[in-house]
Parts: C-alpha cells; structure tokens; sequence
C-alpha cells in the first residue's frame, strides 16, 4: 500500500534546527491576528495558534512581539509575560509542535501609544514612509539608548527561554529598526553604527550575541531577514546575499527565515504579502541564492498555499522548511490532509487579502471562507450532529447556500440544493474578472465538499412556492443572493451596457465610461475587463481613488494594472446628468461643473439589493426558513460563508 507521504518526501522529512527537531519542515511563520489583548496573549489567541498545531505544523511562531512598551503590538517586556508562554508553549507541544517567538523593534514603523506625542526612534532623523500613517521624522537613537535596544532584547530572549519556548527569532527584516540601521536608506550615521556594513550590521550583531547569551544552547536562535536590496532604489537580492551572509559568519544563528519587502508603502507590502495577482512560490530565486550564502537551514515564504508548491522548492533547493501563513489561516490541517493523503480536501487560500484588510480596520483576522478563524471553539470543523435530522432544501449555490448545504449535510441532515443558473453564483461570475480567477476556487471547494457529504443538487432549477411545497422539506434555506440595482441612467440619451455582461462579453469598442458610485471590486474589476476587452475605459468616481474600499495592498496593485491599460481616472466626481456623448458632472470639493464628453457609452456601477423575494413569498407558508448571505443583506463573500456555518450549526 502506497504511504501518502510518498507524494511529498521532503515536505515531511524531519529538520534539525539548532537543538530543535521539526517533525516535518512547514513553518506557521510570524504574523500579526488581532487576536492579542493588553499587549499578551488573550484565550482566543492561544486556540488560534492550538489549532495550527493540531493540524500538523511543525513549529508555530508567534506574531511579532517588541521588546520596548509603547506599540500597539505584543509586549515582551517584564515577567507577566513569561506564564503566558509556559501556557502557550503547552498548548502547542500537546499535539507535537514546538513554539517559537519573533522579538523586534519597530523603530520608526508601527503604531505607537506610549507617553509623548507619537515619538518615534531610528538611527539617523531621516523621514520614512510608513503605509498606516504617512511620513514620519524619527529620535536619532543616541549610543546609550541603542545599547538599552540592545539589554531589551537579551532581557525578552532571557523571559523566552524562562517560558519554555523552543525558539527566539530576531526581525531584522521588514523595515524594522535592526533593517534601518543595516539599510544606507535610513542610516545616515557617521559614527560607529554608520558608515560602512560593519558598522551599519554592529546593532544587530549585538543584539542577536546578547540573545544567544540569554537563552543558552537549549533554544534555537533564528533571524528574520529581508531577501531583497535594501537601499532606496533597491537592487536587488545580491545586496541581501552580502549582507545575510555576513550575519551568518558570526556563527549565532540556528536558522534565518527569509521574507520579502518591507511596511514603507503598499506596493512593498504586497511583495511581503501577494495576493492573487502573484504565482504561487514566486521568492524562490532569491531563496536559493541565500541559501547559497549559508551554513544553517533557511525558511522561504512566498504564497506558499499548497503541498505540491512546497514540496517544488524543497526539491528545487530554494530552501530547507517553507514558512505559510494565510494557507493555514485557510486551513489549518493542510499538513496532515496533505501527510494523509487528503490534498483534495486542502481549503485553498486564494490571495483575496481579506486576512489583511481586517488588520487594518483594526479587527481580529478573518479568512474570505475559513469563518472558524478566531472562533477555533464555537465555529470549528467538529460540526456535531444535529439533534433531529431534517429534510433541508438550500435555494441558491452561492457562498452562504453552498456552506449551509455543507455543514447542515455533516450534520447528518438530508440537504438538497436548488440553483437556477451555475454552481459558485456571484463568486464564480466576480472569477471571470482579469486578476480574480481564484475566487472560482472557494465554491468549487465547497461544491466538492457539499458532494462528499451527498448533498443533492438541482441546477437550472428556478425555485417557486409551488415547487418548493411540492418537495416537502422540513425547512428551506433562502440563499438567493443579490441583483443589481435599478440603472438610473438607462433612460437616458447616452446608451448603457448592462455590468452583467461585461464579463461574458467576447469584445468591446468605443470610450465607455465606467461610473463606480461605491468604490468595490465591482467598478475596478469591469473596467479591466472592459480595457482588455478594446474599450477606452473612463473610470469615474465620487470615491478618492478606484477601489477606495479595498483592502490597501488589492487597491494598489488594481490601479497599477488600470493605469498600465491606459485607463483614464476621474476621481472625487460625481455624474449629475448625461447628455449624447458626455457625462454632466461635479469635480472635487468645490464641487466645480464640468463635462466628460466623446463618450460612447456608461456603465453604471451601484450597490447591491438583496433579493429576498422567494424569502417574503414564504414567509406565510408554514415553512422554518433561514435567510443567509446577500439576500439578508449584501455583503461578501467572507460574510456569506460566515453565515452560513453560523446558521446551519443552529440545526
């Protein structure tokens, strides 16, 4: 009989780092939940990384922890900290992971809370960019508060290894402070700690010989480091190769875990974060030539979203361990799906960044169809069973339909689906966009896990009161979805394209202007396709900027590829009336009257309306009904999914 494992050797080969054995080589690499509260971890947080445990992970790393008070982020600054990670460590080593902490300074990133006004530190008063809140002049660091940098980090090692963690590593990537002082970018000192790579590198040399000496030979020590140039024109990884190989020969270092951009802009922190606009595995040039450099197994990230990915850049020798995040916020049991032979059954993460746009709303992360992130407990995959199994028929295969047949199926009910048109609804339609095919996966996963659970489906199947009584069952899920609105231009003298049919349209010709009134995927998405398709787009909005209620990273690459197919951009205008061949419109805040002319046609971009009209034809029919997704109110697909797990758990 054929070991599963066989499909993946080196995936699942152990790795020996330092005095740390890894039982296979995935890396649950440092990042921020959300999920942290007063500055250490909350239950919530604990679970969250329990449950990456349990599905195989072999070392789980937490989010990135200061050593100084003052930030927004995990505090590693006294000794309340050190109970925190015996529990977590434990909750962790019981399912045969080992934990590690990621010690840092942000220096002039990050957020800041602490006494004064928003001071922030770095090695020179040079201004730097920071995407959360604009241009900043940091504190030049004096010698004496650099060495105090210094005694933080050896004191937060020495509390590390006091907790029982099994590994301490130092970011020098990122943009953080050990970087701005590698980096001639933020590094205009002329004293010991500028100048030359020497002494730009003294810092981290005498942090990462201070932490070493704080956990002793029973801890791992690793270092997080940026694989590409550092400088401001940025050019290129034989920089980084210098420079890691340099911190390498000190010989301090059980591992180096290697990221990619830095937190100065967007378009950075979408090379440290790519979204679906990115191949899977795209660092791994700039892994094998680091690994070239080094002496000590090296962790690679890089969209990392799939076993087969994982086990190409073993074999390529781009690194010794691969370092995911967002694929085990999809799914935390990838490794063991994928060490037993369930690779079909892997949620694919599929870039859509909604993990990322939480964090910077402020909230807890969330994945776009993984609704058990952050509710390991009450939303978890042991669905139980339902205490009086019914006959349950789910009108609509969209995101909520298809997760409520899912999960009401594994609970032992018997579920039908009816849909009138294609399995996937408004998620597999948003797919045929020009960056969003992966979206398709989300509902062929849910479609393919709905027909292992013997949920039965009826396509072009239009439900009615009539055939819905005809069928019997004991409750009917209405998941409907959302319809566009009403066009108040399609009376008009300009001609109107209907936006349905914008992505099943072969070809377009003309200047069509595409006026977006809210700012979402919706408007961005049509005029790409539109200007792919032959069209002069003309992209208008009463919104700042196309796609302004993205998240930060999705907007910036969107409008990037909009400007490259020479879409022309009308922002802070809103259309007040149309003429033949123009648009009437008011510019900016001033509201200034002008004309948009030498069109050819509008499209119209407005927010949805559910369509719950099935929902109020029901309503007196004696039916139990549950209203999910859009047709309860039109959201996302992340909330679609979210309720229906929520709503088909109450059966």
């Amino acid at each position: 009989m054929t070991n599963p494992t066989d499909d993946f050797p080196l995936l699942f080969s152990p790795l020996q780092v330092g005095p740390m054995t890894l039982r296979n080589r995935i890396v649950n690499a440092p990042h921020q939940t959300g999920f942290a509260r007063d500055k250490g971890y909350s239950p919530q947080l604990v679970e969250y990384h329990r449950e990456r445990a349990r599905g195989g992970s072999a070392l789980i790393m937490s989010q990135a922890t200061s050593v100084v008070p003052g930030y927004l982020d995990m505090h590693n600054v006294s000794d309340d900290i050190v109970g925190q990670y015996v529990d977590v460590t434990k909750a962790v080593g019981e399912f045969g992971a080992h934990y590690g902490v990621e010690l840092y300074h942000p220096g002039s990133q990050g957020s800041y809370e602490g006494q004064g006004t928003d001071v922030f530190v770095g090695p020179s008063a040079v201004a730097a960019d920071y995407f959360h809140a604009g241009w900043r002049v940091p504190h030049a660091l004096t010698e004496s508060e650099i060495l105090s940098i210094v005694d933080a980090f050896a004191a937060a090692a020495g509390r590390c290894a006091a907790g029982g963690v099994s590994s301490v590593e130092v970011h020098l990537g990122h943009g953080n402070l050990i970087e701005q002082f590698i980096s001639t970018r933020t590094n205009h000192r002329t004293d010991d700690w500028g100048g030359s790579l020497d002494n730009r590198l003294r810092f981290a040399e005498l942090i990462l010989r201070a932490v070493r000496a704080a956990v002793g030979p029973d801890v791992a020590v690793g270092a997080r480091m940026t694989a590409t140039g550092l400088d401001a024109d940025d050019p290129g990884v034989m920089d980084s190769a210098e420079i890691i190989g340099t911190v390498g020969s000190w010989d301090l270092l059980d591992y180096v875990s290697l990221t990619m951009g830095r937190y100065s802009d967007a378009l950075n922190t979408a090379r440290n974060i790519p979204n679906m606009t990115f191949p899977p595995g795209l660092w791994q040039r700039y892994g094998r030539t680091i690994k070239s450099v080094l002496e000590v197994p090296t962790f690679l990230v890089g969209r990392v979203n799939h076993p087969r990915t994982a086990e190409e850049m073993l074999e390529a020798g781009s690194c010794d361990a691969v370092a995911m995040v967002r694929a085990l916020i999809a799914d935390p049991y990838l490794p063991e799906k994928s060490r037993t032979g369930r690779v079909d059954h892997i949620r694919p993460c599929v870039g859509a960044m909604n993990c990322l746009h939480r964090l910077d709303q402020g909230r807890g992360i969330r994945c776009i169809h993984n609704p058990a992130v952050g509710h390991e407990g009450d939303l978890s995959e042991d669905v139980g069973v339902s205490t009086e199994p019914r006959r349950i028929l789910v009108v609509g295969a969209g995101p909520a339909g298809l997760e409520y047949a899912r999960v009401a199926a594994r609970r032992g009910n018997q579920v039908t689906v009816f849909e009138q048109s294609k399995i996937g609804g408004q998620a597999f339609a948003a797919s045929k966009a020009p960056t969003r095919s992966e979206l398709s996966s989300i509902t062929d996963w849910l479609h393919q896990e709905c027909l292992d659970a013997d949920v039965e489906f009826h396509t072009d199947t239009t439900a009615s009161v009539a055939n819905i009584q005809a069928f019997a069952p004991d409750l009917v899920a209405i998941a409907t979805g959302s319809h566009l609105p009403a066009n108040p231009f399609a009376d008009g003298p300009l001609p109107t394209i209907d936006p349905a049919h914008i992505l099943s349209t072969r070809s377009f010709a003309g200047r069509i202007a595409v006026y977006d009134s809210f700012g979402d995927w919706q408007g961005i998405s049509l005029s790409h396709a539109l200007a792919q398709k032959g069209a002069e787009v003309v992209y208008v909005s009463p919104t700042p900027y196309p796609g302004s209620a993205l998240e930060m990273t999705n907007w910036r690459i969107e409008y990037e590829l909009l400007a490259e197919a020479g879409v022309e951009f009308h922002p802070i205008t809103q259309v007040t009336g149309v003429a033949p061949t123009a648009l009437k419109v008011k510019v900016g805040f001033a509201k200034r009257e002008s004309d948009i002319g030498d069109l050819d046609a509008l499209v119209w971009v407005g927010p949805p309306v559910a369509e719950d009209s099935l929902y109020h034809q029901l309503r007196d029919s004696g039916f139990v009904l549950d209203l999910v997704g859009d047709a309860y109110a039109p959201r996302g697909i992340e909330q679609s999914i979210y309720e229906g797990r929520h709503a088909a758990l109450q059966i």
